[in-house]
C-alpha cells in the first residue's frame, strides 16, 4: 500500500459516518491501524459497517474524498500510527483514529485525572472542583475536563490559576470555543495547556457529539471524578464509559436535599469511590505513580516549601512559632499548613502544633 498510514487515518477520521462503533469494527476486523480496509470489497465494508455502497467506497479510498483537507491537517493531528498517541486512549475499544491538538502535546504523556460535573453547578460544586483540581495539579497530575460551564470550567481555571497546565477535550472542532462565554478560557488553555478534539475543524456544537467526546475524556485518564450530577446528567455518561474502560470512578457526595446530588449518590451506591479529600483519589493511583507523587516535595521557594523546611519529625512546632520565624501573621499560614496536611507531608497535633510526617 503506497498511501501514508497517517494520511489514511486522518482521512478516515473526517468521514462523519465513521462513528465510534464503526471505528471499533474497523479496528477489530482490519487491524490497528485498519490499513487492510483499503483492500476489502465495498460489499464487505457495507455489510460490516451497515453503510451504503457509496460510503463503503469512500472507506476504501478515503483520500479521494478528503485528500486536500488531510494535507492541511498533517501537522496539527496525532494519529493512531504515531508514537505520541496517548497510551491509555490507545487501550480503549474505540479510540479516535486521529486527534486534533493545539498546545503542549507533551501533556498527553502525563498521568491524568478527569473532573466533570454539572453545568448548573452550585457554589459548593464549584468550590470542590477548584479545590480538587488545584491539589491534583500540584501533585503533578494533569486535570482533564470538557470545558463546559460549571464544574468543568472551575476545574480548568483552578489549574491555570496555579500556573499549571490543564487539558480540555472538546465536543466541537478544535477552533470553536463552546460555550461562547468560555472564549477566553479556550484561548488560555490553548496557550498554557492542551486542547483536544476528534472532530474536524469548524465542527459546530452538535448535541450528538458530546456523548462521543465523553469516552475520550475518560479514556485519557486514570480515573474520573464526578462532582454534582442529576439523575440525567451527561457526566454520568462519562462515569459509565470510565467504568467500561476499566478506569476508576470517583464521586463527591452532596446534600440529600439537592437534585444535583442524586447522580453522584447513585454512583456511590453502585460502587464509585466516595471522595472526601484529594487523598481518596491519590491512594487509588498505580503504586509506582503514587510513590513518585508522595516523594515529590513542594516546589523550592514556594510558601509550602518554606513552612515544611521549619518542621521536623521529632519535635512539634506551633503556628505562632512558625509565624514568628517566617515573619508572617499566623492567619497567613492556614492555607499552606492545610495543603501540606492534605498531601501527607505534615501531621496536625492538638494545640495548633505540627510535625513532619515524612
Amino acid at each position: 500500500m503506497n498511501e501514508n498510514p497517517r494520511d489514511l487515518l486522518i482521512a478516515w477520521s473526517l468521514l462523519p459516518y465513521l462513528t465510534p462503533n464503526r471505528t471499533r469494527l474497523l479496528l477489530e476486523n482490519f487491524g490497528n491501524p485498519p490499513l487492510a480496509a483499503c483492500k476489502a470489497s465495498s460489499t464487505a465494508l457495507a455489510s460490516l459497517l451497515s453503510i451504503n455502497q457509496v460510503q463503503a467506497g469512500e472507506v476504501r479510498n478515503p483520500l479521494q474524498v478528503n485528500g486536500e483537507q488531510v494535507a492541511t491537517l498533517r501537522d496539527s493531528v496525532i494519529t493512531l500510527a504515531d508514537a505520541g498517541y496517548p497510551a491509555l486512549l490507545r487501550e480503549i475499544i474505540d479510540p479516535p483514529l486521529a486527534l486534533h491538538v493545539r498546545g503542549d502535546r507533551s501533556l498527553l504523556a502525563k498521568p491524568a485525572i478527569a473532573i466533570v460535573g454539572s453545568r448548573r453547578a452550585s457554589p459548593y460544586a464549584i468550590n470542590v472542583a477548584r479545590k480538587l483540581s488545584d491539589e491534583l495539579s500540584r501533585a503533578g497530575l494533569l486535570v482533564i475536563s470538557g470545558m463546559a460551564r460549571g464544574v468543568d470550567t472551575a476545574a480548568h481555571e483552578a489549574a491555570l490559576d496555579a500556573s499549571l497546565p490543564t487539558a480540555a477535550v472538546l465536543g466541537t472542532g478544535i477552533d470553536i470555543a463552546y460555550p461562547k462565554s468560555n472564549r477566553a478560557l479556550h484561548r488560555r488553555i490553548g496557550e498554557q495547556g492542551l486542547l483536544i478534539s476528534e472532530f474536524a475543524p469548524r465542527t459546530p456544537p452538535l448535541a450528538l457529539n458530546f456523548p462521543i467526546r465523553n469516552r475520550v475524556i475518560s479514556g485519557l485518564t486514570l480515573g474520573t471524578i464526578i462532582i454534582e450530577a442529576t439523575g440525567r446528567s451527561g457526566s454520568l455518561i462519562t462515569a459509565r464509559t470510565a467504568a467500561e474502560q476499566g478506569r476508576e470512578v470517583f464521586a463527591v457526595p452532596g446534600s440529600i436535599f439537592s437534585a444535583g446530588s442524586e447522580g453522584t449518590h447513585r454512583l456511590i451506591q453502585y460502587g464509585a469511590k466516595l471522595v472526601h479529600d484529594v487523598n481518596d483519589v491519590l491512594e487509588e493511583l498505580p503504586i509506582a505513580l503514587r510513590a513518585a507523587i508522595e516523594e515529590k516535595p513542594p516546589e523550592p521557594g514556594s510558601p509550602l516549601r518554606e513552612v515544611l523546611a521549619l518542621l521536623t519529625r521529632d519535635e512539634a512546632t506551633g503556628v505562632e512559632d512558625l509565624a514568628h520565624r517566617l515573619g508572617r501573621a499566623p492567619s497567613a499560614l492556614a492555607e499552606p499548613l492545610l495543603q501540606l496536611e492534605l498531601t501527607g507531608w505534615i501531621r496536625a497535633l492538638p494545640g495548633a502544633r505540627y510535625v513532619r510526617a515524612r
